[in-house]
């Protein structure tokens, strides 16, 4: 049974480091960044509630039918991501975007310098777990739980190991159980 506990405990703390990895350290591997999709305007490309990574994209380099974060003109407070449909070149770069689940395009053209990066995939449902988490990782809780309990479990086993390592008796317990052990089976 403890040795089903160590396993468990070990699984979940992966996991966890897992999760913070992909979370934390992707966007920095590809010089991104990352957004929650808060509306349904992208789908079924982009349901609401998913993680979107975000890259810095040349705006002379986006194509048709790429999909593109941008601060719409009437609030640059918020990003949108909307597929480009048709790209205009009169005196400036503009783009026309619509989302999928849109029947028509949106009423304004998106100037080049609006344009923040270009979305390279999103995972669905993931946005809404990450939003949950950085909201209670913020907290004492979160705190306690994330960084306090895995350091003392970490501390924790390693002093044991350390003890261990260096009695004596404990040694000679361990040789006289494997020895039983192979006589047995």
């Amino acid at each position: 049974m403890k040795k089903f506990a160590k396993l468990l405990s070990y699984i979940i703390l992966a996991l966890i480091i897992a999760f913070f990895t992909v979370v934390l350290l992707m966007p920095t591997v590809f010089l991104g960044s990352l957004a929650i999709v808060r509306s349904s305007s992208m789908e079924p490309a982009m349901p609401a509630g998913a993680l979107a990574l975000l890259v810095p994209v040349d705006p002379q380099k986006v194509k048709i039918g790429d999909i593109i974060a941008f601060d719409p003109t009437w609030d640059p407070d918020v990003t949108v991501s909307h597929r480009v449909i048709d790209i205009r070149r009169d005196g400036q770069l503009l783009f026309d975007t619509k989302g999928d689940a849109t029947e028509e395009s949106d009423p304004y053209y998106v100037p080049a310098e609006r344009v923040h990066g270009r979305v390279v995939f999103s995972v669905p449902y993931l946005g809404f777990a990450a939003n949950d988490v950085s909201g209670y990782v913020r907290s004492w809780w979160g705190l306690l739980v994330f960084v306090a309990v895995p350091a003392v479990l970490l501390i924790g086993i390693t002093f044991r190991d350390v003890s261990r390592s260096t009695n004596r008796r404990y040694k000679r317990t361990q040789l006289i159980l494997k020895r039983r052990q192979r006589r047995a089976g």
